[in-house]
């Protein structure tokens, strides 16, 4: 259930409970006005046929004067629990005589006793009855009418004050799904507390902007410095391989861990890179892909090629040719004999006949630094597989390869800027 739609049903029985009160003091207040008008117009009736009771041979009679009595009152006159005397309509005499005024059924009494005898005034309370009957049928259909109109204005009214917290809600969820370190949660005009929510949301996502610039400028100085250092060792260790053969064992396995830091470094550049707004260009997935393979060494593997004549694309051409070299690299140095690449769509699967990835590691494999097996790369290039195809709206996941491996799919978002 909605919190709009638990507003609105709280702010209805908040309401009704309120109506519900006040209609049951409403209803108790009109039948006491009622039954007090009535009792009220039987005592006076009392008052005036209390002379009448005179006493003639022995017994108790009532004097009759039709006239000062209203027509459908009537009068009984009670001695020794017997009724001895009654005029006015035929009402039923009252059950028990209690003092006061009392109700049985549809008629109303008011006793007066007074020595040995007791005068009853009656009176039907079906008039009474038959107003309160209005009353409650009219107040039934004004709760209803009031609670559903209560509801329908609290489900409005909590609308429009969570609509800045749901825009907020939508907006944040698109960032979930295409995060823009620069963007910003909407702000509404006023400053109550929904607009000091999106004010604090919006600051703390300002500070996290520049905290991730600055992880992203220390990368990419990090790579910077440790390439041109790299590359200047690189340079002279060939040259002492070229010059003093007796040391070239030791050189060589120099070179080899100066070449894997310049690929670290390298690669860690272009995370950074990944992390900031892509240059978006057009050019031909099927190109890229037959030119990361031209100088890609295959150690004497067979590679089998699925791919279309052409498949024209926009986006970074430096980070799409990243991506496709190392999923080719990682192919080819876990293959046993066989590589097949496969473009479907803007969709690039790549199978090796290797070990295969476990369904357990399948994600942690796109982790930075995380490998399967000791000298299994740099464990860099999955996680930048992954950052530039989500950089360019799409995904990649490892799966099961029909070769028998495993297969990487990268697959990249619309094909256009």
């Amino acid at each position: 259930m909605s919190l709009r739609l638990r507003l609105a049903l709280f702010y209805a029985l908040l309401l009704g409970l309120v109506l519900a009160g006040l209609g049951l003091f409403l209803r108790y207040a009109l039948k006491g006005a009622l039954y007090g008008a009535l009792d009220a117009t039987l005592r006076d009736a009392l008052l005036l046929a209390r002379p009448l009771v005179n006493e003639e041979d022995g017994h108790l009679r009532l004097e009759q004067e039709p006239e000062s009595f209203p027509q459908d009152l009537a009068l009984f006159l009670v001695a020794g629990g017997q009724v001895v005397a009654a005029e006015g309509p035929p009402f039923p005499p009252p059950p028990t005589l209690r003092p006061g005024c009392f109700s049985h059924e549809e008629v109303r009494y008011c006793a007066l006793e007074e020595g040995g005898f007791a005068l009853v005034a009656a009176r039907s309370s079906e008039w009474a009855d038959r107003a309160m009957d209005r009353m409650e049928r009219v107040l039934l259909l004004a709760f209803s009418g009031a609670l559903a109109l209560a509801f329908l204005l609290g489900y409005l009214l909590a609308g429009r004050a969570l609509a800045p917290l749901d825009r907020m809600a939508r907006r944040a969820l698109e960032l979930a799904q295409a995060p823009d370190p620069k963007a910003r949660l909407p702000e509404p005009g006023r400053m109550d507390e929904v607009g000091r929510l999106a004010r604090a949301q919006n600051l703390l996502l300002e500070a996290l902007e520049r905290l991730l610039e600055a992880e992203r400028s220390f990368v990419r100085h990090a790579a910077h410095e440790l390439r041109t250092p790299l590359t200047v060792l690189i340079g002279r260790l060939e040259q002492a391989l070229e010059a003093d053969p007796p040391l070239r064992r030791p050189l060589e396995r120099a070179l080899e861990a100066a070449l894997h830091l310049k690929a670290l470094a390298e690669r860690l550049l272009l995370l950074a890179r990944a992390e900031a707004p892509l240059r978006r260009e057009p050019l031909d997935l099927v190109a890229l892909v037959l030119e990361a393979l031209e100088d890609l060494p295959r150690e004497g593997k067979v590679l089998e090629l699925h791919l279309p004549p052409t498949l024209p694309y926009r986006g970074d051409p430096d980070l799409l040719r990243a991506l496709v070299r190392n999923l080719l690299e990682n192919a080819f140095r876990h293959a046993r004999s066989r590589v097949a690449v496969r473009l479907e769509g803007p969709c690039l699967l790549v199978d090796d006949d290797g070990p295969g990835i476990p369904e357990s590691a399948r994600e942690a494999v796109f982790r930075p630094f995380q490998r399967l097996a000791p000298g299994g790369g740099s464990g860099l290039g999955l996680p930048l597989v992954r950052r530039v195809a989500e950089a360019h709206g799409g995904f990649a996941r490892a799966e099961e390869s029909p070769l028998g491996g495993a297969r990487v799919r990268a697959c990249l978002g619309r094909m256009g800027p």
